[in-house]
Order: C-alpha cells, then sequence, then structure tokens
C-alpha cells in the first residue's frame, strides 16, 4: 500500500479480537476498570485469545492466570463470539467493552448467553460499541 512517508498504514486482520489497555509507564500504575476489546469483522470463522495475570512473580505456573479465548463467527447479518475461560486468576474489572469494526449491519438485537437482552442493557453507544459482563459465554449480535 502506498502511504506519504508520515503515515504509518495499520493492517489488522479480518476476525480479530485484540485487546486495548490503557497507556502505563510501568507494570500497575493504572488500576483496569474495563476489558476494551476491538472486534473486527469476518465473514466465517476466526479465534482469539487474551492472556492475564498478576503481573508480578511466578503464580501464574500454579494456574492463578487467566486466559480467555474467544471464537468470532460472522454471517451476513448476524455475529456470534463465544468465550472460553481458563486458570484461577480473578481479573479485577467486572465488564468487557467490545468495540465492532466492520460490521455489514446495524445491530438491531443483541443476546447474552441465549437470552435476549435489551440494548439500553449493554449500554449501546452510537460508536458501534457494546459493554457486557466478563463472564459471559455467548454473545450474539443480530442485525435490524
Amino acid at each position: 500500500m502506498e502511504a506519504p512517508l508520515d503515515v504509518l498504514p495499520l493492517y489488522v486482520k479480518e476476525g480479530a479480537i485484540i485487546p486495548k489497555y490503557p497507556v502505563q509507564q510501568y507494570v500497575g500504575e493504572v488500576d483496569l476498570e474495563q476489558l476494551m476489546l476491538d472486534v473486527y469483522y469476518k465473514l466465517g470463522t476466526e479465534s482469539s485469545m487474551v492472556y492475564e495475570d498478576a503481573q508480578d512473580g511466578y503464580d501464574y505456573k500454579k494456574g492463578k492466570y487467566s486466559l480467555r479465548n474467544f471464537s468470532l463467527r460472522g454471517k451476513e447479518n448476524e455475529l456470534v463470539i463465544q468465550q472460553f475461560k481458563d486458570g484461577s486468576f480473578e481479573t479485577p474489572y467486572g465488564t468487557i467493552a467490545l468495540s465492532f469494526h466492520g460490521l455489514p449491519f446495524e445491530i438491531g438485537a443483541v443476546e447474552i448467553d441465549n437470552e435476549k437482552v435489551s440494548l439500553e442493557q449493554v449500554k449501546k453507544n452510537g460508536s458501534g460499541t457494546i459493554e457486557v459482563s466478563k463472564d459471559f459465554s455467548v454473545l450474539q449480535l443480530i442485525g435490524k
């Protein structure tokens, strides 16, 4: 891709789920109140993972870590994200904010763990971001 010298092109694999953390000068400087994930739509399936631990010591060797495996399945009018969690580390945040990029449809309905929820419950905003509990197993977005 051609780009001016002062512009850096950024390529993202479709279907990727990428965590974003606040800028910190050192580990533990900022308390994480919410996990932010950028979700890039894909027609088809993709998987991603997010690893977290206490960021100090060797407790991760004893299973005190959090490994969130995400499976994304995109259809023309639907996006399904499944989450499988491993490890015994309890993350400090209670919610996950998912920011969706490239959705080919407008979100009309949301189901969490096979239960329909109102768009107000997931705090949908105009930028294509919703907020859900960190403990969901299946998140389904259905187009209008």
